[in-house]
């Protein structure tokens, strides 16, 4: 399927679920995933009302719109119906007094006339070609004049948003308690969900930067940059980028946290490394043994520095880091130890299970060039390698000895020929194990 801008909301759904329902999101509940969404929303919030972005909050608007979507993903798993859902609540007009324009905005909500709205749906839902702006508009035309709010005559924008996105967090407080009581109201959710998104197209249609103040955002351009029918980083679909740590949080680390991860490649540090070791040996951090330990070097960094800059060493230390949490799992912990060492620690996983999972990163090194763009607009494409070693674990006390056991293996790695891996158990053995 060719996935496009201007393609219905249900194939958005589909594809969606295509780019992250198998990879980044199967594991997920549907708390974790309202958690997310309740966080992406929180994060708009700060850079639209504290900060005054606008700019950069309509850069969490695609987020939004797509945990809203793997939610309902999560809820209904074998439906892509989301226009139907929002349909049935908002047929092409107001869902109260069923009117285009509203109005009963002003006063007191008559009370919800559930018989003229089926029918309403049914003249109304078998109309083709929803598109994201379809939608947009349709809000628009409905409760348009509803959202703003006025100041001497002239739209106060910062009001208006306010408004909305208050109202927005409402329903998604609502949509939290539908999650909670679905065993006894299943139908609560998509009505409450179809209210977040009625909100959500509003919030779209009326931010815009300062210079921007009159040239509408359209829904489907605004998601499109963020979800271009592929995954934005790794370009694939399925997407197969690993989270890495929290890109950006709602409130400040908690003091002496936040020397934990690498500015550079975004893996825990060295100092997470000494610290992790520590709590493990004392017990005050638990593993589900066995456990792998893996050390990795790589190959001739000098050389990468000496040929094409420490720029391009960077990002070859950069796509190493990716390719590494790319093929562990998202429980296993990713450090650079130094400035070309890694390891990693991977609780319940044997040395070949390790063994094997780093194969796989020597394959994709292999495979795949470093692209590097300098300064001057040259492109350099160069290969790195690692040389990995292995060693296994059944307590705590023993980690230390691991890791310095995956590193003796490392080194045994390099002697041998690079690019591969070893295992410590084979050390006396006179073949290196994989590659």
């Amino acid at each position: 399927m060719v996935f496009k801008s201007d393609q219905r909301l249900d194939e958005w759904v589909i594809m969606l679920d295509a780019l992250y329902g198998g990879s980044q999101n199967y594991s997920k509940t549907a708390y974790e995933m309202h958690a997310h969404l309740t966080e992406v929303c929180g994060i708009f919030a700060k850079h639209a009302f504290k900060r005054r972005d606008l700019h950069q909050a309509i850069e969490f608007l695609p987020k939004i719109f797509a945990w809203s979507v793997a939610l309902f993903k999560k809820m209904n798993p074998g439906r892509c119906n989301l226009e139907e859902v929002i349909l049935r609540k908002f047929p092409g007009k107001c869902t109260y007094c069923l009117k285009k324009p509203c109005g009963c905005w002003t006063g007191e909500k008559p009370t919800l006339p559930e018989i003229q709205l089926r029918q309403a749906f049914f003249n109304e839902g078998h109309l083709p070609r929803r598109t994201l702006n379809d939608f947009q508009l349709m809000f628009r035309e409905i409760y348009g004049e509803s959202w703003l709010i006025s100041d001497g005559g002239a739209l106060n924008r910062e009001a208006t948003l306010k408004r909305i996105f208050i109202r927005l967090v409402e329903e998604l407080a609502e949509v939290g308690e539908a999650i909670r009581f679905h065993h006894l109201f299943p139908e609560n959710f998509e009505n409450e969900l179809a209210d977040v998104l009625a909100w959500w197209f509003a919030l779209v249609s009326m931010i815009s930067g300062p210079e921007d103040s009159d040239r509408l955002l359209l829904a489907e351009d605004c998601v499109w940059r963020a979800y271009p029918g592929h995954c934005h980083n790794c370009q694939m679909i399925p997407c197969l980028c690993r989270p890495g740590p929290v890109r950006q949080l709602m409130s400040k680390p908690v003091p002496g946290s936040d020397h934990r991860f690498d500015s550079l490649t975004s893996a825990l540090n060295q100092a997470a490394y000494f610290e992790d070791i520590a709590r493990i040996e004392a017990n005050t951090m638990l593993l589900s043994f066995p456990a792998a330990c893996v050390r990795a070097d790589v190959d001739n960094f000098k050389s990468v520095n000496d040929t094409f800059g420490h720029a391009a060493g960077d990002k070859a230390l950069k796509e190493i880091a990716s390719a590494i949490r790319r093929t562990v799992r998202e429980r296993d912990r990713v450090y650079r130890i130094s400035g070309d060492e890694f390891g990693v620690l991977c609780a319940n996983f044997t040395e070949e299970e390790a063994a094997g999972a780093m194969r796989r990163v020597c394959a994709a090194l292999r495979n795949t060039p470093i692209r590097w763009v300098s300064k001057d607009g040259k492109v350099e494409e160069f290969l790195v390698s690692l040389s990995i070693g292995v060693a296994e674990f059944d307590s705590g006390v023993e980690i230390q000895a691991a890791f310095d056991a995956a590193d003796k293996a490392a080194y045994e790695t390099k002697r041998r020929g690079k690019g591969s891996v070893t295992r410590a158990t084979s050390l006396a053995e006179p073949q290196v194990d994989g590659g």
